[in-house]
């Protein structure tokens, strides 16, 4: 038995790291309110996911996308993942980081701050 359908049209970007926004049919039972209150939108990787695996995702767990590209969304890509663990991965290959302005001022805060303790 399927969750949902993904309203192919629903389709689209919706934050400024890239990741996607899709409706579904009957709405997503976690899905959240933006401008036009009938519909209830969800991140199009988890709807994806949640598919695939038959049921919504838990609480702690998340959707990574493997590669970091949050544009491919090929199921391919995509993998469950702890919470904690997703958080860990990211440190590591640091594309979050990479991508956002206001971390790397952060970075170079921490840097300069911590350099002019010692």
């Amino acid at each position: 038995m399927k969750l949902f359908e993904i309203d192919k049209d629903s389709i689209v970007k919706a934050t400024s790291q890239g990741y996607m926004y899709c409706t579904t049919t009957p709405p997503h039972k976690y899905g959240e309110s933006r401008g036009d209150r009938d519909k209830k939108y969800v991140y199009y990787h988890r709807a994806l996911m949640e598919q695939k695996i038959g049921r919504y995702l838990k609480e702690d767990e998340e959707v990574d996308h493997i590669d970091g590209n949050l544009k491919n969304n090929d199921i391919s890509n995509l993998r469950v993942i702890k919470s904690g663990v997703h958080q860990k991965n990211h440190s590591k290959t640091n594309h979050f980081w990479k991508k956002s302005p206001r971390n790397k001022k952060a970075s170079i805060l921490n840097v300069i701050t911590n350099y002019l303790k010692n």
